[in-house]
């Protein structure tokens, strides 16, 4: 089976970013089942000190490096947009078939004048997708968001009918394809407490999300709820389940990082390309004092390997 060959950007450098992704490509076993190509300026590799082996492929960007470990900037900013932007041209010239990005900060790349909030929109933007999915995979259970980085007052409009019903199509699509499920099962949360008991908490459930989940039964997709959440996630629930649609960002990553912080990784869903990521952020309280764990990123990039070699099959 031919290696795939998996872009790995470093995202902000002012973060742990770059500790992770070099701690990442050490591991022997990702060597071996992959060809690196690890996105990167070269100021910064040097600054850690981290060996790198000789199979990886350095991708190297010219961008001004002004480290100031564990503050966004608008220089780190520009960078980790560089960064993202060298994966896409990748991308686009068929050089590898999967990207990895280490996080990056919404403060530091609005600084760089960056109108994304971060790399799902802007990849979303990038390769012109109407509908993209903010997914996460773990060993323990799995989970999508219906709405991702807007202000809770704004989740109610910011859903319809149509909406979910997108979303859905593309999850039940991406697990028959790439984790060769037959029919997935999906379970789906509702948006207000008790999933609003049948309209006397809010109106949303039964407008927007039961019909929703009507239209794609009669489509032949495994889909229940909406649910409520606070017992949708406990054990026993959420093992009935291949992934769990959340509608907001924390009603679904809250337990999900409760249970996989250090497993869980990233996934965005619809993209022509598999894309991944660690599902923790810059960690600037531990930036560049050699405490990072490699292990979300580790996990992210055979993840990756893991969907390519699915999709090859």
């Amino acid at each position: 089976m031919k290696k795939p060959n998996i872009g790995i950007t470093i995202g902000d450098y002012n973060g742990i970013g770059p500790e992770v992704a070099l701690k990442s490509l050490q591991n022997k076993d990702i060597l071996k089942m992959c060809n690196p190509f690890l996105i990167a300026s070269k100021a910064v590799i040097s600054s850690l000190n981290i060996q790198i082996d000789k199979r990886v492929h350095v991708i190297e960007s010219n961008c001004e490096v002004r480290l100031d470990p564990g503050k966004p900037t608008i220089h780190s900013g520009i960078a980790s947009l560089e960064y993202i932007s060298k994966g896409i041209n990748l991308v686009n010239k068929n050089e590898i078939n999967c990207l990895v990005t280490a996080p990056i900060s919404k403060t530091a790349i609005s600084l760089a004048g960056s109108k994304f909030k971060g790399h799902t929109d802007l990849l979303q933007k990038a390769f012109k997708k109407e509908v993209v999915v903010m997914a996460f995979f773990s060993e323990y259970f799995n989970v999508s968001l219906a709405t991702i980085h807007i202000p809770i007052n704004k989740i109610s409009k910011s859903i319809s009918i149509e909406l979910i019903t997108q979303q859905i199509d593309i999850i039940n699509n991406f697990l028959k394809n790439y984790l060769k499920k037959k029919s997935p099962n999906i379970g789906i949360c509702g948006l207000n407490p008790h999933a609003s008991e049948d309209g006397n908490i809010g109106t949303e459930d039964l407008s927007i999300i039961s019909p929703a989940v009507k239209i794609l039964k009669s489509k032949g997709v495994s889909i229940d709820g909406p649910y409520p959440a606070d017992t949708l996630f406990v054990e026993s629930n959420r093992r009935k389940f291949d992934i769990i649609h959340a509608i907001y960002h924390d009603q679904g990553l809250v337990p999900f990082k409760m249970v996989a912080f250090d497993k869980g990784v990233n996934v965005t869903l619809n993209l022509p390309f598999i894309r991944t990521s660690p599902d923790h952020g810059t960690a600037y309280d531990i930036a560049w004092k050699n405490m990072a764990s490699p292990t979300s990123m580790e996990q992210a990039i055979f993840l990756a390997i893991k969907f390519y070699n699915s999709s090859t099959s």
